[in-house]
């Protein structure tokens, strides 16, 4: 079978291209303001623990928080979409999180400010409903091309918000609420026309059940990785919290393979065209976001580059960048070499970058130069890995596959900044430094796993057109 297959049938009676410009307009819009709403936050750290006399520890909820509702909603949300409508559903979702950033902006405490932060979780199944309803109105080609724009459109919020927050500081979070709001005013836009597919009673319903299972499974294991530091890794709340969740997990797996229309189908996950992409996007999360807080640290740690917190966002803004453009550009790549062969060639920039900074990482220009590899790399497998997930499902299940890749890459960049974590603290120094050489040769293996994985994949391409 030829990579080029069709992603699916387009509607028998196409848009008008004006309107489907002002739908992708709509979109692109609140892809952006998703992107600001997940890079503006954590350079305002400083401001909001002053601001509200807050710890370290209730600081730290501001981020496990949306991570946990983001594990549990966005399967959630892409099998409601599947069920009841995309557009039906993203609206609803895009309400919520524009709540959550009012409530941000103008919270007189920290509870309010909590459960903003709570909202703003939800931002994690915008991808998976935006891509379904893109898959619904247009064209194979048309589809890529606009799924590689709204990767872009995201990681160039995420980066707009890093810098705005660095700048303007408290400012940012107006700026954020007023974004999100014009997202939601912007989606009023997108009917729901021809999206919601015909499906038996017994399908129709949304698997309520399983989807408790998984948060009980899920939850108490990104709760123990998000806490396992402060709690110490080897306490009783972190083995409970774990074998918890692995026992819940196993529990999910089994009813939810017994169920004629599961929240998720078990199977799907190791399916040969869809195994490779998830594996790879998991890496290339656990190296890029999860390795934040190893590079960042060693940036302004005595025993390492000794530079000022203002220094950090300089040597980052080469790697976001370089995210956003390739994968904007995905789509072109991907029409020259096949999105198969874009992975491998991310996947590789991913390992040299990541495998880069064992050798060199004495000065920021080295950094800059090796994360912005990383970067190109990330950018790459966001984009293709997205298309060919989309590729290998069928129309009624492009929501909920797409959904379960954003939910193993939120996994895999929260295993990555625990792993980190654990190994900087386990081998830190007096002197604030430590570890880094373990850390970044755990990530450039895991690196080298995800070019493994799609080596694997562009392989099986030939076998299939053989």
């Amino acid at each position: 079978m030829a990579e080029a297959a069709t992603l699916g049938t387009p509607p028998a009676v196409a848009p008008k291209p004006a309107l489907i410009r002002r739908e992708l307009a709509a979109l692109l819009v609140l892809a952006v303001s998703s992107g600001f709403q997940q890079g503006y936050f954590v350079p305002l750290f400083p401001i909001v623990t002053d601001r509200y006399r807050i710890g370290v520890a209730a600081l730290a909820w501001t981020v496990t928080a949306p991570a946990l509702v983001a594990v549990v909603a966005t399967p959630v949300l892409g099998v409601l979409g599947d069920r009841l409508g995309h557009a039906r559903v993203l609206r609803a979702t895009a309400c919520a999180v524009a709540a959550g950033a009012m409530l941000i902006a103008f919270a007189p405490d920290y509870p309010v400010l909590l459960c903003g932060r709570v909202l703003q979780g939800l931002l994690a199944g915008f991808l998976p409903l935006m891509f379904a309803l893109i898959r619904a109105r247009h064209s194979a080609e048309d589809t890529r091309r606009a799924i590689a724009h709204l990767s872009g459109a995201l990681l160039s919020g995420v980066l707009i918000g890093n810098v705005c927050a660095s700048k303007l500081q408290t400012v940012a979070l107006s700026v954020a609420a007023v974004g999100a709001v014009m997202g939601v005013v912007m989606l009023w836009r997108v009917p729901e026309r021809g999206t919601r597919p015909r499906l038996t009673p017994e399908a129709a319903g949304v698997d309520w059940w399983g989807a408790v299972l998984l948060a009980a499974g899920l939850v108490p294991i990104l709760l123990a990785l998000h806490e396992g530091a402060a709690w110490g890794w080897r306490s009783l709340p972190v083995i409970g919290c774990v074998a918890a969740g692995m026992s819940s997990l196993v529990t999910w797996a089994v009813v939810e393979r017994r169920r004629a229309a599961p929240l998720i189908d078990v199977r799907r996950l190791f399916r040969p065209r869809l195994l490779p992409v998830f594996v790879l996007g998991w890496c290339v999360h656990f190296v890029v976001i999860g390795g934040q807080i190893s590079y960042t640290t060693y940036f302004t740690a005595r025993g390492g580059l000794g530079l000022s917190a203002s220094a950090v966002g300089p040597i980052l803004l080469p790697a976001f960048s370089a995210m956003a453009l390739l994968s904007a550009l995905t789509a072109r790549i991907g029409k020259a070499i096949g999105y198969r062969a874009a992975l491998v060639l991310g996947a590789a920039l991913l390992l040299a970058g990541a495998g880069g900074v064992l050798v060199r990482h004495g000065s920021g220009a080295d950094f800059a130069v090796l994360l912005a590899l990383a970067g190109a790399g990330m950018g790459l497998i966001a984009g293709a890995g997205r298309i060919l997930v989309i590729d290998a499902v069928r129309p009624e299940e492009v929501a909920t596959s797409e959904g379960l890749f954003e939910l193993l890459i939120t996994l895999g960049a929260a295993v990555g900044s625990a792993g980190y974590a654990a190994i900087l603290s386990s081998g830190a120094n007096s002197d604030g430094s430590g570890g880094y050489q373990a850390a970044w040769s755990v990530g450039a293996a895991v690196a080298a796993t995800g070019l493994i994985a799609a080596t694997v994949l562009a392989c099986r391409r030939g076998r299939d057109e053989a």
